[in-house]
């Protein structure tokens, strides 16, 4: 073994050399990159010369005035009888909490859901969530307020379509389930 190292160490460190040095040739960057704003074509069927004229028609059109709105009809006054109107504020859209504080009946097997272990199913029932419904109506925000609290199961929720499985599962649709998602992990 010793005599192969010695008598092939010059072609060894020569491929070597020559391996980083083609390396570094495809890798290199180029120090003045065009960035793709900077790039412009002309549109199919017109030339570069014919588009410059245009811009510069563009450019030299005056932008028309906005139109002054109208101005309001004074009010009426208000009659001495007349009750003031509470200033109510609007309230925001929210969507509704996805938590529970305890189960509608029995909570369902959350295991069946693939992606979620034993160790989740109980994270999520101490978060609120027993059932597959709460989890087939999360919208976005939902979504995001559990998922902002699993700790390192954080991105499992869309990573492993946690919504989509719990509409089958939540619509005892097991055929489509098993289509979907592969065989399910125990009895609905």
């Amino acid at each position: 073994m010793g005599y192969l190292i010695a008598s092939f160490w010059l072609p060894m460190l020569l491929s070597a050399v020559i391996g980083m040095a083609t390396g570094a040739w495809v890798w290199r960057r180029p120090a003045q990159a065009a960035s793709a704003a900077d790039l412009v074509y002309p549109a199919a069927g017109s030339s570069v010369a014919a588009s410059e004229p245009q811009a510069a028609e563009a450019a030299e059109e005056p932008q028309p005035d906005p139109e002054p709105e109208p101005e309001a009809a004074p009010a009426e006054p208000e009659s001495a009888e007349a009750e003031p109107e509470l200033e109510t504020e609007p309230e925001p859209d929210t969507p509704p909490s996805p938590f529970l504080t305890e189960p509608d009946g029995d909570p369902d097997n959350l295991t069946l859901i693939k992606g979620v272990g034993p160790k989740l199913a109980d994270m999520l029932h101490d978060l609120g969530v027993f059932h597959f419904a709460q989890i087939a109506d999360w919208g976005e925000h939902q979504v995001t307020e559990v998922d902002s609290q699993l700790g390192s199961f954080r991105g499992r929720i869309e990573r492993d379509r946690w919504v989509d499985q719990a509409r089958l599962l939540n619509a005892r649709n097991v055929a489509a389930f098993e289509r979907e998602f592969g065989k399910m992990n125990g009895p609905l």
